[in-house]
C-alpha cells in the first residue's frame, strides 16, 4: 500500500501491527530520516540496544548481501521485536530487498531508506504491492507544511509569532524538514524560559546563520549578479555537503515570483503593487526591488529556463551536478550584471 505524508503521520498514532516493510524515498532526505526514525521507535524504546535494532548501508552490502538476510532472520536474544534498518537504498537495490519481502517477518520490521527515486522504480512498486509492505513518499515541504511546522513546534514551547514573522520563518528554513526541525529548535532553545512574543531580530539571531541561509545568500549573490561572492559561497556550500539541485529548486521559487512581478511591471503597475502581487513577502520586498531593476519579465523568464534545464541535465545527462549548477548560476550572475 501506499501512504501519503499525512497519511502516516495518522498510521504513526495507531500502527497496524500486520505491516512489516516501511519504504520511505523521495528530495526530502529530512523527511525521510524523520520518519523512519518515528516507525523504528513505535517498535523500540531505544537505538542503542544492539539485541533490538540493526543499521545497515546499502553500500555495505553490496559486498555482503547475505548480511541483510542474516539480520531479518535473527531472534532477539532478549525476546520482543526487533527494527532492521536500510539506509541509502536506490532503484537498484531491488535484487537485494526482494527476497527479505517472503520472509515470514512476525517479529520483525524492515524500515528502508531511499534517496529520490521515481515512484514507479521496480523497488517502489516492489514493496508497495507487497500484503505487508507500504511506502511513503518523502517531498520538500510546502508552504502550508512549513507553516503547520512552525506552529507545532512554537506552540509546544510555548511561544507565539506574528503572520510576518511567521513568514519570515518560512522563507529562511526552506523546504528540508530535518533542517527546519533543528533550527526551529534552536530558537525555542535559545528563547529558553520567555514567552514573550518572537520578534524579527529574536528570529535573524538563530535562524540568519543556518545552513540553509547559505542557500539564501547564493540566491541573492545570483540575482544581484554578485559573482566573486557566488563563486565563494558555492565553494563553502559544496564543500559542506549541500545539493546542487536544491539550489536549483529554491532559486526557482524566487524566479517565479520575480517573474511574475516583472511582467506586471511591464503592464505598467507600481512595484509595490506588482510585488505584492506575485507573493513577495514584505521583508524581501526591498532586496526584491533592486533583483526587479531593469529587468523585464523577459529576462526573468529566461532566468528561470536556465535553472530548469540545469535541474533536468544534473538527472539525465550524467555530467556532475555541481558543475551544472555552478554553470546555471553563474549565467544568470552574469546576466544580470550587464543589465
Amino acid at each position: 500500500m501506499e501512504l501519503s505524508a499525512n497519511q502516516f503521520r495518522s498510521f504513526l498514532k495507531s500502527p497496524d501491527k500486520s505491516t512489516k516493510v516501511f519504504l520511505f524515498y523521495g528530495p526530502d532526505e529530512g523527511l525521510v530520516r524523520e520518519f523512519s526514525k518515528a516507525v523504528c521507535l513505535t517498535i523500540v524504546d531505544s537505538f542503542d540496544d544492539p539485541f533490538c535494532y540493526s543499521e545497515l548501508s546499502a553500500n555495505d552490502l553490496s559486498s555482503d548481501p547475505a548480511k541483510l538476510m542474516d539480520e531479518l532472520t535473527a531472534i532477539s536474544m532478549m525476546g520482543g521485536d526487533r527494527v532492521i534498518r536500510l539506509r541509502g537504498a536506490t532503484g537498484n537495490s531491488k535484487n537485494l530487498i526482494e527476497p527479505a519481502l517472503s520472509l515470514d517477518l512476525d517479529t520483525t520490521v524492515f524500515v528502508i531508506e531511499a534517496g529520490d527515486i521515481r515512484k514507479d522504480s521496480a523497488l517502489v512498486k516492489m514493496v508497495k504491492s507487497a500484503p505487508h509492505g507500504a511506502v511513503t513518499p518523502c517531498f520538500h515541504d510546502k508552504a502550508q507544511d512549513l507553516s503547520a511546522l512552525i506552529k507545532e513546534t512554537l506552540g509546544a514551547a510555548g511561544l507565539s509569532a506574528s503572520r510576518d514573522i511567521e513568514d519570515y520563518l518560512a522563507q529562511n528554513l526552506g523546504s528540508d524538514r530535518a533542517i527546519s526541525r533543528q533550527e526551529l529548535n534552536k530558537l525555542v532553545l535559545f528563547m529558553g524560559d520567555e514567552k514573550r512574543p518572537l520578534t524579527l531580530e529574536d528570529v535573524q539571531a538563530n535562524i540568519g546563520d543556518s545552513s540553509t541561509q547559505t542557500v539564501f545568500d547564493i540566491i541573492d549573490a545570483t540575482l544581484g549578479g554578485d559573482l566573486p561572492a557566488l563563486e565563494r559561497r558555492l565553494n563553502k556550500a559544496f564543500s559542506a555537503g549541500e545539493s546542487p539541485i536544491a539550489f536549483l529548486r529554491l532559486i526557482q521559487g524566487q524566479l517565479k515570483q520575480l517573474h511574475k512581478a516583472a511582467a506586471l511591471i511591464d503592464a505598467g503597475q507600481r512595484s509595490g503593487d506588482a510585488m505584492k502581487k506575485a507573493g513577495i513577502p514584505f521583508f524581501n520586498q526591498k532586496k526584491a526591488q533592486v533583483q526587479l531593476s531593469g529587468k523585464t519579465g523577459a529576462h526573468m523568464a529566461t532566468c528561470l529556463d536556465i535553472t530548469l534545464n540545469a535541474e533536468i541535465d544534473c538527472k539525465t545527462t550524467g555530467y556532475p551536478d555541481e558543475t551544472l549548477c555552478r554553470r546555471a548560476l553563474m549565467r544568470i550572475a552574469m546576466a544580470s550584471r550587464r543589465r
